[in-house]
């Protein structure tokens, strides 16, 4: 795998690890909603709940790091 590829996979995982509070490999809506008001404070909860909607593709209720990193990568969602 390309180096620098692997270097932002590890960002990621970094940043996955860090909003995952309860360490479960899970971000559940309440991590999601602290996840994106790091990135922009002034997402509305209909926001946040729209992104983690969209993010949760399995719709399992809770984003696992595959999910995040395609959420990640594709980055087409504005907040």
């Amino acid at each position: 795998m390309d180096t620098q590829l692997e270097q932002k996979l590890d960002e990621i995982r970094e940043t996955f690890g860090f909003f995952d509070k309860d360490g479960n490999g899970l971000i559940d809506f309440d991590e999601f909603r602290a996840l994106l008001n790091t990135v922009n404070p002034d997402a509305s909860v209909s926001q946040a709940a729209e992104g983690f909607s969209i993010t949760d593709t399995n719709s399992d209720g809770y984003v696992d790091l595959d999910e995040f990193i395609a959420w990640w990568r594709n980055a087409w969602w504005e907040y």
